[in-house]
């Protein structure tokens, strides 16, 4: 069966690379190449269509508990104690019996009991119709029902298991390449955050050590604030509530909040703004020292173009859907090949909790994967931007420091020889 399931994988493996490498073949036909994409986007697009049809209530779903965990329960920075704790040995058993107050489990509860009644119904109709029932005292009645309906509707739900086994192999596959590609959107997430924020670390730094000018390093440093906040805004969608109060607490320049809050794209006008903000000490420095903070500006903006892309663009919605199809028949017919597994159990009913076990399991992690898929609700965003503009009032604080010890500092004259 081990050998049976392996090939079953490998073969979906190489179907897979075979039908990507012909449509992406330079020497297929030109026409059959159109034609499937036209079929593809008109799959796409009627599939886009059917979801728009099941309107959500955005406000409801923003103060459900599983969204409330999400931001509450967002990544933070481990300390040395954090980590000690996380590795420690008792991490196996503490996880355990904290599983009920996962957010995860709490929002797969309604999954769970529609397959426990599943389990109820599959073990009423056998046990009523077709094979009876045992009582308390282990004394075997007859099926009380066996009668009432015709013989063409009195059968056994029940199933063998072998189909499941075989298709553990292909649902193990799209689970994992789910989840990695979840992943993977996590870390990239995470990465171009931290390149825009340490690239305009660098650039206030670079900027504070070629001029004087404080003025305009404070102009720079509000700007580039201006782009780390208004990229969290760009990628938090409704969860964000503050941005309009949180610009006019931080920029004095009304006129340049107004114009901000009004342009068509928030983000690529904050980055004007850092442009115009090197332009005022642009004659206190030179070419070089200019281009330099121009270029290093260039990964800020790769680096929110990189974080845009990943908000608005999710994993494929043909792999995702074909996943959460396969894996949700696959888990509601369980149930039908546990009734003979569990014959041992008193009345079949330890399917019961094992189809709830299993469904925690096998959905949670489809669920990882639905909530690393979308990375900045997870991310902790607002201790980033905080610890950026720290950063920056500091960088400020050091010019004023050093430009009043430079000018109180006494002139130490040489004595005459």
């Amino acid at each position: 069966m081990k050998n049976l399931q392996a090939g079953i994988g490998i073969a979906v493996l190489a179907a897979s690379s075979t039908l990507n490498c012909g449509a992406f073949s330079p020497t297929a036909p030109v026409a059959l190449r159109l034609s499937s994409t036209k079929l593809q986007v008109s799959s796409l697009n009627s599939e886009n269509k059917d979801g728009r049809e099941d309107r959500y209530d955005t406000a409801e779903l923003m103060s459900s508990e599983m969204e409330q965990a999400r931001l509450s329960n967002q990544y933070a920075r481990y300390s040395h104690d954090d980590w000690l704790r996380h590795r420690a040995s008792d991490r196996f058993f503490r996880n355990l019996f904290k599983f009920d107050k996962s957010p995860i489990v709490k929002n797969l509860l309604d999954e769970a009991a529609i397959l426990a009644a599943i389990c109820v119904g599959i073990i009423l109709w056998n046990e009523l119709l077709i094979e009876g029932w045992t009582d308390l005292n282990e004394v075997h009645h007859e099926a009380p029902l066996s009668g009432l309906f015709p013989s063409a509707l009195t059968f056994k739900l029940a199933l063998p298991t072998e189909p499941f086994f075989l298709c553990g192999g292909p649902l193990g596959l799209l689970l994992v390449f789910r989840n990695d590609c979840s992943f993977g959107r996590y870390k990239d997430a995470f990465h171009y955050w931290e390149v825009a924020c340490s690239s305009l670390g660098n650039m206030i730094l670079m900027a504070a050590s070629c001029t004087s000018n404080v003025e305009g390093v404070k102009q720079l440093s509000t700007a580039s604030w201006a782009v780390v906040r208004t990229l969290q805004h760009e990628v938090s969608g409704g969860f964000d509530t503050t941005y309009e109060k949180d610009l006019k607490k931080n920029m004095p320049d009304e006129q340049q909040v107004q114009r901000l809050l009004s342009a068509r794209n928030k983000l690529h006008r904050s980055h004007y703004n850092v442009h115009r903000a090197v332009d005022t000490f642009s004659e206190d420095i030179s070419n070089l020292d200019k281009r330099t903070i121009i270029n290093t500006f260039n990964n800020v903006a790769t680096a929110c173009a990189e974080c845009e892309r990943l908000y608005l663009t999710p994993i494929p919605l043909l792999y995702t859907r074909h996943t959460l199809k396969f894996l949700t028949l696959w888990m509601t017919f369980m149930p039908f090949a546990f009734y003979d597994v569990f014959a041992s159990s008193w009345n079949h009913t330890g399917m019961i909790p094992a189809i709830c076990i299993i469904c925690f399991l096998f959905f949670g992690i489809e669920e990882i994967a639905v909530s690393l898929e979308e990375p900045f609700s997870i991310l902790p965003l607002d201790e980033l931007v905080e610890e950026f503009q720290e950063n920056a009032q500091e960088t400020i604080e050091w010019m004023e420091e050093e430009q009043q010890v430079s000018t109180t500092k006494p002139v130490m004259k040489r004595p005459w020889v």
